[in-house]
């Protein structure tokens, strides 16, 4: 395992490869909205929205795949997330909510669409190049 330690903060390399992959991504879409800066601004709240919704399903997806944790362990809920499982279940519903969100506002959803296919092929190529040659 690979990290990279300031002080008491261990950061493990594959988070911020993920991390960069994903500001490349933004770098990306805030290059072609540069001209309609308005409709950046809806979207990244779409996406910070999102995020938070996957971030609290992927940590208490641990609930719906395994709710015998609750009664062995309480404390487990607070350490342990939903896995696999969590992760496809947090990206679905994610995914959903933003476009739900993008829908109720307006945005030009075939245009949303290919940035958001454009934006993914630039995360998952960024991070799986990096990893690789890193």
């Amino acid at each position: 395992m690979d990290a990279i330690q300031f002080g008491p903060l261990l950061l493990k390399k594959s988070i911020l490869v993920l991390l960069f992959s994903l500001l490349l991504a933004y770098l990306y879409m805030a290059i072609i909205y540069k001209k309609r800066p308005e409709t950046l601004k809806i979207i990244e709240q779409h996406l910070i929205s999102a995020a938070l919704w996957w971030i609290l399903l992927f940590k208490f997806s641990i609930l719906l795949f395994r709710p015998s944790i609750i009664w062995t362990n309480p404390f487990g809920i607070i350490f342990f997330t939903g896995g696999t499982k969590g992760i496809y279940l947090a990206s679905i519903v994610a995914l959903f909510v933003f476009y739900r969100k993008a829908y109720r506002t307006g945005l030009h959803m075939r245009q949303l669409t290919a940035t958001v296919i454009v934006s993914a092929a630039i995360v998952l190529a960024s991070y799986f190049g990096m990893m690789y040659f890193i």
